[in-house]
């Protein structure tokens, strides 16, 4: 792309960049914009206030305000709560107030005022829906707001578009994840330990982690953000027996070190996940991972290469792609990592955001890299 663009992202509301609180929005804005920003963009963020800058070149505009509820775990009849003071709120209004510096405005959200706005800007605005269907108020927004600009959202995963009946899967840009292979060494003799790691919440399924530990007599390693300190405790308290070490949120040289080191990492989630970015970290450091086949896991995972997919819920089917997991060979999940690179992240963003900024509604998904899914 010989074309530089200045770009101002807006994160997820939920908490500051490198809290934690935003899961994947934050990981893969920290990965990508110093990347843009070597390549001669111009980028930007406005982030909850805290937020740490992902690189000197990239300007994050730290925003006060209240942060809204967790979309992951609200009901589908949520109602639409506006807040005078709400941070979500004001990086719109920060967006509004600047959007003549800048030729796009990418949003990486799934919140009803993002999506309700996007027709009063004069500067495009570009959506990636962060999650899945969640909430049908939400949903209803984003419908609408994809009618008038299709050529303006992407999603993580096709698995993730399926969970909304208006989206069709084949004509909708996948943009997936990067992992930074430099920073990811491979382990081929790891100790005899599992791995979780995800957002202490509900949604993730950690007690099905539990459960096969406690099934197999193994100790599990659980890293990740706690959200629900609650959740945690009656996991533990329902599985007493359970040799697991809670290592944090973690640095990500730190969290290789941990899951480097364990035979496989359990993915367990409740919900569909949108993509998974903890997945292609595992597999970069030559740890297989075992997930339920559904969700954008279903669409990293080789079954019975990098990982096995067993069908949802079945924690016996966990227990015994585990006690299989030694027939794979780990090289093969360091290869599958490096489908993930980076550079072919960044790659697919610069195409998206010049589709937000130039291409015309009607104009063919003709992307080499869309077209080769999901192997790209």
């Amino acid at each position: 792309m010989s074309k530089r663009w200045r770009v101002l992202f807006l994160t997820s509301p939920v908490g500051p960049l490198g809290s934690g609180e935003g899961g994947g929005v934050e990981t893969n804005l920290m990965n990508l914009t110093p990347i843009l920003a070597r390549r001669g963009h111009r980028v930007a963020i406005a982030a909850p206030a805290g937020s740490v800058q992902p690189s000197p070149e990239v300007l994050v505009y730290q925003i006060e305000g209240r942060p809204p509820i967790y979309a992951t775990t609200a009901q589908r009849d949520q109602p639409v709560i506006c807040q005078p003071d709400g941070v979500l709120e004001r990086m719109w209004e920060l967006a509004m107030r600047v959007q003549d510096q800048y030729d796009a405005i990418i949003g990486i959200n799934y919140d009803w005022l993002a999506y309700y706005v996007t027709p009063f800007f004069k500067t495009p605005v570009g959506h990636i829906i962060s999650i899945c269907s969640t909430i049908d108020a939400v949903d209803a927004m984003i419908r609408e707001r994809f009618y008038e600009f299709p050529h303006r959202f992407a999603v993580n995963t096709c698995a993730q578009a399926l969970t909304f009946p208006f989206l069709d899967p084949c004509r909708m840009m996948s943009l997936y994840g990067g992992v930074d292979l430099t920073r990811y060494t491979f382990n081929p003799q790891p100790q005899n330990r599992l791995s979780w790691v995800a957002r202490i919440s509900p949604e993730k399924g950690l007690e099905d982690a539990f459960a096969v530990a406690d099934k197999l007599g193994l100790p599990l390693d659980v890293c990740g953000k706690m959200q629900h300190p609650e959740y945690w405790e009656a996991c533990r308290a329902r599985y007493p027996n359970v040799d697991v070490t809670y290592h944090g949120f973690l640095p990500q040289s730190e969290l290789h070190k941990v899951v480097r080191n364990t035979r496989a990492m359990l993915m367990t989630p409740h919900w569909v996940e949108a993509f998974g970015n903890t997945c292609i970290e595992a597999l970069a450091g030559g740890t297989p991972v075992i997930a339920y086949n559904e969700g954008g896991p279903a669409e990293l995972i080789q079954d019975g290469v990098s990982g096995y997919l067993v069908p949802p819920r079945d924690v016996d089917a966990l227990a015994e792609a585990v006690q299989r997991v030694d027939q794979l060979n780990r090289q093969n999940a360091r290869r599958r990592a490096e489908q993930f690179s980076l550079e072919r992240f960044a790659d697919r963003y610069e195409y998206f955001i010049e589709r937000v900024i130039c291409a015309h509604p009607d104009d063919p998904l003709d992307w080499e890299l869309q077209a080769s899914h999901p192997h790209y």
